[in-house]
């Protein structure tokens, strides 16, 4: 990022874009891995949208950042200082157990028990006590093997993939498609921003009561719903119509749906695996996320009907992704990819 400040030659601007963007994805899915794996079940969905309205408050801030800038060469150079800002906290940071165990690390795994019982005020002893756990410590390439002997793990893989994909496509084209809609970039942001701020609470209330898959599927069916809604001719001023308010409506479903894909798919993915596969899937739905301004592209030369029915078509077919994946409200997450084998998680419900 620091490098962006010096350079000036559009091709080596890009270049260090897309290195950035690596180093960026993996910092961000890592975070909510590490978070997760330290929440207990009952406290994921919490966490899970405390997390999505950091993220949403994080693009409304860098946006404001962008918007002051008096050069845009001062953007890279406040964006850098932040991130060396909120380096600092991680480098104290202890490794979550799960993956010690998985590593195995059984001491540092009994070290960072030992300091949470310590503030929680408990003081046990780990000298005496035998964790039990599978040693399932793989380099790279090991683990890209797994996927080719457990079926299970490629199938979930390669779903959400997809769903990202199509999820990154919807969101990035109504954020992008604003502009067609009789608004501007900056309406774009405010609005994105909105939906997903109603959409967080709509995934907490959802996942409570309904779970996690039930949730997912429920978000992308009625954002699906909002793009045919949007499809007759009504006109209630000069600058608001009939699709631009179901779009307001399908921007906040795909809010929730943005909250509950992480936690989703993050509970289906084994510890030894699930930051392979959440980077694969942040990958996806970085591909979704540059088609989806392609799409509202589409605004220009097609009728407005035929782009929302592309829409709602997308929407419609994520939801029937995730009705192939078997639900994980109330299920301990998965350690290792044989414990997903059978199509669920051979784990008893918590």
């Amino acid at each position: 990022t620091l490098a962006m400040v010096f350079v000036r030659n559009a091709t080596q601007l890009i270049v260090i874009r897309v290195i950035q963007g690596c180093g960026t994805m993996s910092m961000h899915a890592g975070l909510y891995i590490w978070c997760l794996e330290f929440t207990p079940n009952r406290l994921r969905n919490a966490l899970n949208v405390y997390g999505g309205i950091c993220w949403i408050a994080g693009s409304l801030t860098i946006n404001l950042i962008c918007y002051l800038a008096m050069d845009w060469w001062h953007v890279p150079l406040v964006v850098c200082g932040i991130f060396l800002v909120l380096a600092i906290p991680l480098i104290f940071a202890p490794e979550s157990p799960r993956f010690d165990l998985i590593m195995g690390n059984e001491e540092d795994a009994k070290k960072t028990l030992s300091r949470f019982a310590k503030i929680l005020g408990k003081s046990p002893s780990f000298d005496n006590i035998k964790l039990l756990f599978d040693d399932h410590r793989q380099n790279y390439l090991k683990q890209l093997k797994d996927f080719w002997l457990y079926k299970e793990m490629l199938k979930r893989a390669l779903l959400l993939m997809l769903g990202w994909c199509i999820l990154g496509s919807i969101s990035y084209g109504i954020t992008f498609g604003w502009g067609r809609l009789g608004g501007s970039i900056y309406t774009s942001m405010a609005i994105s921003a909105a939906g997903g701020f109603l959409g967080s609470g709509i995934c907490f209330a959802g996942i409570a009561v309904i779970g996690r898959k039930r949730t997912q599927i429920l978000m992308f069916a009625c954002a699906a719903l909002f793009f045919v809604g949007g499809m007759p001719d009504v006109e209630f001023s000069e600058k608001w119509n009939l699709s631009r308010v179901t779009c307001l409506f399908a921007s906040t479903c795909i809010g929730a749906a943005w909250g509950c894909i992480y936690l989703f798919s993050a509970e289906l993915s084994p510890t030894s695996h699930r930051g392979t596969i959440m980077c694969l899937c942040s990958g996806a739905s970085r591909i979704g996320a540059f088609i989806g301004p392609f799409l509202s592209s589409l605004y220009d030369v097609l009728d407005r009907k035929v782009v929302l029915a592309i829409f709602a078509t997308l929407g419609f077919t994520a939801a029937g992704i995730f009705i192939l994946l078997p639900d994980t409200t109330n299920t301990a997450i998965p350690e290792t990819p044989a414990e997903m084998q059978g199509g669920r998680n051979k784990l008893e419900k918590k």
